[in-house]
């Protein structure tokens, strides 16, 4: 998608039924992705859906829905990096997960639990900042072009980041095979 079609301003004269269609299935086409992003952030699956709704009312509510940009999956993202940054700014309590609505574990034939815990470990002694370059660009699949524009990163320095972020996650797996 190219974009919302608003004027030169980013903005209709009268929002119509068309523009809110639009907005309607990319919001449903990226809610998911969006959803997942919030929560590896936030503590709980009740705060990651408070944060995703958030994002998405903000994209109602804004005034450019950026369309002079033409990435509006990549302002998502950073809408959503701005959200889970205000949530833990707020100081807003730390939820809990019920045991009834923890995630089900899949069965040990279709998954390596070790190897996931291996990666699960490493991830979690890489920085804030090398974590959220492999996220957006292995979690999510996003271009190096689409992550600049969220985290406000030269492409060059994101190459250098996800390069020495790799370099130190094959080291970290490596520590956990010995």
């Amino acid at each position: 998608m190219q974009g919302f079609p608003y004027g030169s301003n980013g903005r209709t004269d009268a929002p119509g039924r068309e523009n809110d269609s639009l907005v309607g299935r990319f919001a449903e086409e990226h809610y998911d992705e969006v959803y997942r992003y919030c929560a590896r952030r936030l503590p709980s699956k009740e705060d990651a859906r408070d944060v995703t709704q958030e994002v998405f009312l903000r994209l109602v509510r804004s005034d450019a829905l950026y369309a002079e940009h033409g990435k509006p999956l990549a302002y998502l993202y950073t809408c959503a990096r701005n959200v889970c940054a205000d949530f833990y700014r707020g100081q807003k309590p730390v939820g809990t997960l019920d045991e009834d609505d923890a995630p089900a574990i899949p069965d040990a034939r279709h998954v390596d639990m070790d190897g996931r815990l291996i990666m699960a470990d490493a991830l979690a002694r890489l920085t804030e900042e090398e974590r959220e370059i492999i996220e957006l660009r292995y979690g999510q699949d996003l271009p190096m072009s689409d992550i600049s524009a969220v985290t406000g990163k030269s492409r060059f320095a994101l190459y250098r980041i996800e390069r020495r972020a790799l370099g130190r996650l094959k080291e970290l797996m490596g520590e956990g095979h010995e």
